[in-house]
């Protein structure tokens, strides 16, 4: 009985410790036509919102790969799309004509 309790707890802890397991997305934000990095830009993924640096680059740890993505900065579309399985995520995004 006691083998079987152990065995339990064991499967029970590593689900937690795999299901509980996040996920680093990074990447760039860019202006699509110049190519220039976008600093103070928004990136939410699930719960998670961080924004870019100086760079344009982000980091975020997530823990569900099918949660949006959406990248918002002042003057430019919104941009959305799925993370997926990818890791690494280089986003440009374009400018509102006019503004």
């Amino acid at each position: 009985m006691r083998k079987i309790t152990t065995t339990v707890a064991l499967f029970a802890m590593l689900t937690l410790i795999t299901g509980c397991s996040s996920i680093p997305i990074k990447g760039v934000v860019r202006d699509k036509p110049t190519g220039n990095p976008i600093s103070s830009a928004t990136v939410t993924i699930g719960d998670k919102t961080t924004a870019t640096d100086a760079m344009g680059s982000y980091h975020l740890d997530i823990s569900d790969t099918t949660a949006a993505m959406i990248v918002n900065a002042p003057g430019y579309y919104i941009f959305t799309k799925t993370i997926g399985e990818e890791t690494i995520h280089d986003i440009d995004l374009v400018p509102r004509k006019g503004e």
